[in-house]
């Protein structure tokens, strides 16, 4: 249902930044509701996103897109949506005092009967299936809510944010293997969420997640900060060989990738990926395929062509080829 909100311009000075606010909860690295105002403040600003936002909004004469605010008892505005562009209003201010461009927000006002499920519906319309999107942590943490917490189905998640349900489960479960990580390592960012997010989209890493042994060596993989998201989407390469899962216990990623690459030179190079798709498509050819070769004389002469650049490059290499 429907929830009701005015619109007007209010003073940016009667703006309270929310720490619940996904976006900033990755922003500070962990989720802390109990961080001050001006905390908020000075670490949104630090983003240089939210400079870029600044030197905007001054050339654009002012914020022409509505944060949405609810009105607390106390007078403030607590900033349910747009905090970044609270915080850069809030340095203009600052340095034009008097210019009234900047003194004032258009907002959505909400007063304090916004439910935080209103909320949560309302922000995935405009941050997960809407235009603006948000990164893949704040769209997370919403589906996550609207769906453990509102209990919203999968059909409803699917339908209401045009999300297919394979995606909606690796955002449920990306979240959940997030939280349980930060519980165990409470000094970590939630910024290690790209890691699992990349994780539980190869199912080798997904079945081998649900081994408790397997999932502390990843866990202390990642404290370590041995994986970065590259280093998860290349992790099934090495665990096919145990002398980079060696290389990666005792070194990094870096060291256990080179005997990846060692061993398979198409990791690293477009000319060997090529001749390996080629070897491998040549080697799958079909019966049908082959035997319409010899009838077309285009086929035979690019079969000629690859028969010729083998042999040169093996020629210029100083190799020779087994007959």
């Amino acid at each position: 249902m429907p929830v009701a909100y005015t619109r007007a311009s209010i003073p940016v000075t009667k703006c309270r930044l929310d720490p619940r606010n996904p976006r900033i909860q990755y922003v500070l690295g962990q989720q802390n509701h109990s961080i001050g105002d001006q905390e908020i403040d000075d670490i949104i600003w630090r983003k240089d996103s939210v400079k870029a936002l600044k030197q905007s909004i001054m050339l654009n004469g002012g914020i022409r897109e509505h944060i949405i605010v609810q009105e607390s008892d106390d007078g403030f505005y607590d900033v349910r949506e747009g905090n970044c562009r609270t915080v850069a209003a809030r340095r203009l201010l600052k340095e034009y005092p008097k210019d009234t461009r900047f003194s004032c927000i258009p907002a959505m006002i909400f007063t304090t009967t916004l439910t935080e499920e209103n909320l949560a519906v309302m922000l995935a319309d405009m941050h997960v299936a809407g235009k603006i999107s948000w990164e893949a942590y704040e769209q997370a943490k919403y589906v996550h809510d609207l769906h453990t917490r509102y209990g919203k189905p999968y059909e409803w998640l699917s339908t209401h944010l045009r999300m297919s349900k394979s995606k909606i489960k690796q955002y449920l479960g990306s979240y959940e293997a997030t939280e349980e990580y930060l519980k165990k390592f409470p000094g970590e960012s939630i910024r290690k969420f790209s890691r699992f997010h990349e994780a539980l989209k190869k199912k080798v890493l997904r079945d081998k997640l649900q081994d408790p042994d397997f999932k502390e060596t990843f866990y202390n993989w990642l404290k370590d900060d041995k994986l970065t998201k590259d280093g998860v989407r290349a992790l099934p390469k090495i665990l096919e060989n145990p002398d980079a899962v060696h290389a990666l216990n005792t070194y990094d990623f870096d060291a256990a990738y080179v005997i990846v690459v060692q061993n398979n030179p198409a990791l690293k190079s477009s000319l060997f990926a090529s001749i390996k798709a080629a070897t491998e498509n040549l080697k799958g050819a079909s019966l049908e395929e082959m035997q319409t070769i010899k009838t077309d004389q285009k086929k035979v002469n690019m079969l000629q062509d690859i028969f010729q650049a083998v042999q040169d490059l093996a020629s210029t290499s100083h190799i020779a080829l087994n007959n």
